[in-house]
């Protein structure tokens, strides 16, 4: 089964995923944190050079911050839905949509501040090597698993899923609090129906554990739990 390392980049996690000394890199977190990721890389005992693909769970500032830098950094290409590539090579800043009213309220503020003080919103952008429209299988760099589309929180959302039951879902689940409170919930997301849907998806594909973008990982039963609740 693949190693996977959660490294915390600015507000965002990434993930590291490892086997037979070949890696994948998941999502690249806020700007400036090349370096920050490079010191992460030597901690794991592992080389720039083994990372064979970098997959955007979605443009968001916070999960493609860094990622012209890795990319650089690590000369692998980088994968990205269609429905945002545009989004990732002219390094357009979007916000989403509020799901409840701390997150109306939260969007609300951020998109004030974006007016005001654009500059810690902005990311270098590049074009995308590897576009993806359904999904896209892994065997090709060594993991047994499938990036797939999961729109909701955004339209190009999208998740890793390994054959192994980990799915890497960026911001289609979330688990802020300690002690397993959740929420699991998003409060951001442009399409609340999507979404629950690509939980649906998810589930069907028969995942155990969620690593999220943000907050610790959880089993599945947790979403399964909630997605029952929400859809009743």
């Amino acid at each position: 089964m693949a190693d996977v390392y959660r490294i915390i980049l600015g507000m965002c996690n990434v993930y590291l995923v490892s086997e037979n000394d070949r890696c994948i890199l998941i999502d690249a977190g806020n700007a400036h944190k090349e370096k920050q990721f490079a010191r992460e890389l030597k901690k794991h005992h592992l080389t720039p050079e083994q990372i064979e693909l970098v997959v955007i769970t979605h443009v968001h500032y916070d999960h493609v911050g860094s990622i012209k830098a890795i990319k650089n950094l690590c000369d692998c290409p980088v994968a990205v839905h269609e429905n945002e590539a545009h989004l990732l090579k002219n390094g357009d800043v979007v916000l989403p949509r509020g799901t409840n009213l701390l997150g109306k309220t939260v969007m609300g503020l951020g998109r004030t501040l974006l007016t005001l003080y654009p500059k810690p919103f902005r990311f270098s952008p590049i074009e995308a090597d590897i576009i993806i429209r359904d999904e896209l299988s892994l065997e090709e760099y060594g993991f047994p698993g499938r990036i797939i589309s999961t729109p909701g929180h955004t339209a190009g959302s999208m998740s890793v899923v390994l054959f192994g039951g980990q799915a890497f879902v960026g911001d289609l689940a979330i688990n802020y609090l300690p002690f397993g409170r959740g929420p699991i919930f998003p409060p951001f997301a442009d399409d609340v129906d999507l979404l629950l849907k690509s939980w649906n998806y998810l589930l069907e594909q028969g995942v155990e554990t969620i690593f999220p973008g943000h907050g610790k990982p959880f089993h599945a039963g947790r979403l399964r739990e909630k997605f029952n609740k929400l859809s009743s």
